[in-house]
């Protein structure tokens, strides 16, 4: 159960380092400060994760564990050397590209949706849907990536895109652990702490650009892992993902009617005020699925539907005897029920909704 005290312990840890070490990066000069911005916010997210007691496992088998070993430290690390390697703007763009096509993949790497775990063709999508929806996410990632570096440039603040990342990953966070993956939505506490406490000493104009690729990544990730391993809606997934690209509505305002501090003001709000919103969604349908699983139990019918949502006929398409499934399964939180407990018409019906 996620403890409140602990979670925030982790936080404050996280901003306090960060933004410590963001500052003393900042005595050192502007050489190098993508390098010191990144490793602010890897050292923030490091103290933030050992006050909220989570060691990653290695290999890296489960999809935190390859959050945090392999895509947030790989990002970090392009985000340090890409400015600093001299490589022309296309050659930069060609490897945030890459870099946001291999984050969907290492994520949903051996789960359900993308390995054929009871054999050949037993995964939930077939080849050409799953190479589809992998590359439409990693468009759509380095689309959010681009845009919010973008605004960094043109809005002259290195604080603003960073600030709405975290905001956004902080109501992630708690939409994922109202979506039955606490262990997984937690997680994002630290990084969003880390993101605030090194967005809050910067003041170099067009800076924030480690911030923003880190920032927008560890997004990304934690809805996909959400969405994924855990129960939260794409309806709420899309719109926290959306949420921090309110940050661009202020431009639109003309250059003299506000100051670029009250820009910042503006757009912070308005990203708050639509992660909150999709947070109190996500809390309302958790309260009422409390109330249903505590008011007497769901009806047979509703039984019979949710055990088929998890009946390995419909997610493995294959025999369910086999020790190596069961183990697989058992490690991504499936459950193993008997298929011939239920009738095909069932099945069909659900299906169908």
């Amino acid at each position: 159960m996620p403890q409140p005290l602990l979670m925030l312990d982790s936080f404050a840890a996280a901003f306090v380092v960060s933004a410590t070490a963001a500052a003393l990066g900042r005595a050192l000069g502007r050489r190098g400060s993508a390098v010191r911005e990144a490793l602010a916010i890897a050292l923030g997210v490091c103290a933030g994760m050992f006050a909220l007691g989570v060691v990653p496992r290695w290999p890296p088998r489960e999809d935190r564990d390859r959050f945090l070993l392999l895509v947030l430290p790989g990002i970090a690390l392009l985000e340090a050397l890409l400015p600093s390697l001299g490589l022309p703007r296309r050659a930069r763009l060609a490897a945030r590209l890459l870099a946001a096509a291999a984050v969907a993949p290492a994520i949903l790497h051996g789960s359900r949706l993308v390995a054929d775990l009871a054999g050949p063709g037993s995964a939930t999508w077939p080849p050409f849907q799953r190479s589809m929806i992998l590359a439409t996410l990693g468009a759509a990632l380095f689309a959010a990536w681009l845009t919010l570096a973008w605004t960094n440039r043109v809005s002259g603040s290195a604080r603003r895109s960073p600030l709405a990342l975290a905001v956004a990953i902080a109501g992630a966070s708690a939409c994922v652990m109202l979506s039955g993956y606490a262990t997984g939505g937690m997680r994002g506490l630290p990084i969003a702490g880390a993101l605030a406490g090194a967005a809050f000493v910067s003041l170099r104009p067009g800076g924030g650009e480690a911030g923003t690729g880190i920032g927008s990544v560890a997004l990304l990730g934690l809805l996909l892992s959400g969405w994924a391993f855990g129960s939260l809606k794409l309806d709420a997934a899309l719109a926290l993902f959306l949420a921090p690209l309110l940050c661009l509505i202020p431009e639109a305002i003309p250059s003299g009617r506000l100051k670029p501090w009250a820009r910042t003001a503006l757009a912070l709000f308005l990203v708050a005020t639509a992660t909150a919103a999709v947070v109190a969604i996500t809390a309302h349908r958790f309260g009422v699925t409390v109330a249903a699983t505590q008011g007497g139990g769901p009806s047979d019918a509703d039984e019979a539907r949710l055990a088929s949502r998890v009946c390995l006929s419909k997610r493995l398409r294959g025999p369910m005897q086999d020790a190596k499934t069961q183990r697989a399964c058992s490690r991504r939180r499936i459950v193993l029920i008997p298929c011939q407990a239920f009738d095909a018409q069932e099945l069909s019906s659900d299906e169908d909704s």
